[in-house]
């Protein structure tokens, strides 16, 4: 009796010690993984809210933002069961909010934590004007509150595909930060750049903490005295960082309008500085939404930076070749019959186009002038000038950074191409189809008007950036891309021969195939394109424009590509350019990067 009686106070005894343990002597370092019980009893009882990811802004070059507009939103916290609120409450907030009591009774009644009206099933929370803000803080509810709310990707955002999008990534984030996620930096669950600007800068983008509101309540989910919303942030004045672009989001804007107005379904434009290479606006289509990203389409692609067949436009690099080699004498003439009479290889003008020079070839795009001038080029000299004017490798700026060694802009970006892996380069045949840009010949239309630079440049091109800096918050430069020249291991085209091609598109625009640009506000020169594919079963035509403006002195290199189009549907390539230049005109852009 007297040992079970000792073994009972023995137990009780232990009990007490150890609840003793618990919840005096070791509340902020329990058990071996140093559980802290007073920070847990507290975050138990926190409900949380994200406001601001704290990931940094990505501007125009005149300090627009592209990403992060903050709004006015409506948070509503369940801190007790009447959070529904009595009828005469919930028909002031209703009409305020400018719903119906029973829209925001679906929302409140069921919810478990904070949440802001506006993003239930996925959508975007309500902005709020300052008219309503005032009205709400009026009502003196406690169970809501307005606060500012990062809009990540605003309704009506530009450059979409360009910008790209974050999501979660468990995988890459194992890869790429490890160690971040051992130090607790980065959860699994992060959201991280998943294409476009938002990957390529992401190590820069990512910042030091969110920004969030909390609300803390006892068992009861009644508020505690002194702990009700707060809002929590980092204490770092220099984040988060701002990249600043390349770009003039009204110029962006424009343009995507533009292709929306002339219903383009598939396709880009590119528009470079003629001075420097630097992107001013880059668009692609089909457009889709950041906040609903399906990986199996491919509408959030760049196709800016997507090497496609070129058709004509490829006829430029053997002008150059057979300009700079001395293949071809000014004077001396060419006969287009319509046909070229072996390998059922034609003109696009059926009836021909009887005797011309290279320069009037070139200007109307005759396809047998090429096959002849091609005959007296080799596979070897072709890919030497397709690789001086950059049409064959990346061309997106490229460069060491304080981050990492070799480091790229542009997401993506593919390398074009001249012949496909088992092609053979010798065929006449193949030869003459490559040098009307058609069987294997891919490329972008990034490289396409950065073509366009280097003639600009006479023969000298440059790496294009869109991103020029990335500054702290405090507006002190954090890292800086400088403008660079695009190097060629296969050296550039003479200035003599830039000189002569860039008036032969001006001859384009007056005499050949690119007359419908003559109404523009500047005069215009440039080359057309038209590359037949296979798609599927079916055959398309990708439909190209390259050229510059204005002729007098060019300021602008433009590229437009309209893919997969019918081959009976009326050309978009020319409008789609002469509004742009048009575009350009009218803004009276000055240099203010």
């Amino acid at each position: 009796m007297f040992l079970m009686l000792f073994l009972i106070l023995l137990i009780f005894a232990c009990l007490f010690g150890k609840l003793f343990w618990i919840q005096i002597a070791a509340t902020e370092s329990y058990s071996s993984r140093g559980i802290n019980l007073v920070k847990n009893s507290v975050i138990q009882r926190q409900r949380a809210l994200v406001l601001e990811s704290g990931r940094g802004e990505i501007l125009d070059r005149n300090l627009q933002p592209l990403t992060g507009k903050i709004v006015n939103a409506l948070v509503a916290f369940p801190i007790n069961s009447e959070f529904a609120m009595n009828g005469g409450e919930v028909s002031q907030l209703a009409r305020v909010l400018k719903t119906n009591r029973e829209s925001w009774i679906a929302f409140a009644r069921n919810l478990k934590e904070p949440q802001v009206w506006g993003t239930q099933d996925g959508g975007k929370a309500v902005s709020l004007s300052s008219q309503q803000v005032k009205e709400i803080d009026g009502l003196g509810l406690a169970s809501i509150k307005v606060v500012e709310m990062e809009d990540r990707y605003p309704t009506g955002m530009t450059a979409r595909q360009l910008v790209g999008f974050i999501g979660q990534n468990p995988d890459r984030v194992m890869q790429i930060y490890g160690s971040d996620l051992e130090k607790g930096r980065v959860a699994l669950t992060s959201k991280i750049g998943g294409a476009g600007l938002e990957k390529s800068f992401d190590s820069w983008l990512r910042g030091v903490g969110e920004t969030s509101i909390s609300y803390f309540t006892d068992a009861g989910k009644r508020p505690l005295a002194g702990l009700d919303a707060r809002m929590i942030a980092p204490d770092n004045s220099y984040y988060p960082v701002k990249l600043i672009t390349t770009l003039d989001s009204d110029v962006q804007q424009q343009i995507e309008a533009l292709m929306d107005k002339l219903h383009i379904r598939e396709g880009a434009a590119v528009v470079q500085e003629a001075s420097d290479g630097d992107v001013l606006a880059m668009a692609s289509r089909p457009n889709y939404s950041p906040l609903q990203v399906d990986l199996a389409s491919n509408n959030w692609s760049n196709y800016a930076i997507k090497a496609t067949a070129p058709g004509s436009i490829f006829k430029t690099i053997v002008a150059a070749a057979a300009l700079d080699e001395k293949l071809v004498n000014p004077t001396e003439t060419f006969n287009c019959e319509g046909a070229l009479g072996k390998y059922g290889f034609t003109c696009w003008r059926r009836d021909g186009h009887g005797p011309l020079t290279l320069e009037e070839g070139y200007a109307q795009s005759c396809n047998i002038v090429f096959a002849n001038v091609m005959q007296r080029l080799t596979a070897a000299q072709l890919e030497t000038y397709a690789n001086k004017l950059g049409v064959l490798n990346e061309v997106g700026w490229t460069g060491k950074t304080d981050m990492r060694d070799v480091f790229e802009q542009f997401d993506s970006e593919e390398k074009g191409q001249l012949f496909a892996a088992h092609t053979p380069e010798t065929d006449e045949g193949v030869l003459m189809q490559t040098a009307i840009g058609q069987r294997d010949v891919r490329m972008t239309p990034l490289q396409a008007s950065n073509m366009v630079v280097t003639l600009l440049n006479e023969g000298k091109g440059f790496t294009p950036r869109v991103v020029q800096e990335i500054q702290y918050q405090t507006g002190r430069q954090m890292e800086a891309f400088p403008v660079k020249r695009l190097n060629s291991d296969a050296g550039s085209i003479s200035a003599t021969t830039s000189r002569t091609l860039l008036s032969w598109m001006r001859e384009v625009v007056t005499e050949g195939t690119g007359q419908g640009l003559q109404g523009a506000k500047w005069k215009l020169a440039g080359k057309s394109g038209t590359a037949q594919i296979q798609n599927g079963k079916q055959e398309k035509v990708n439909q190209w424009f390259i050229g510059y403006g204005p002729v007098e002195t060019p300021q602008y290199a433009v590229s437009v590509v309209i893919k997969n189009t019918d081959p009976t549907e009326s050309n978009k390539a020319i409008p789609l350019f002469k509004g742009i230049m048009d575009i350009l005109a009218s803004q009276g852009l000055s240099n203010s990067k």
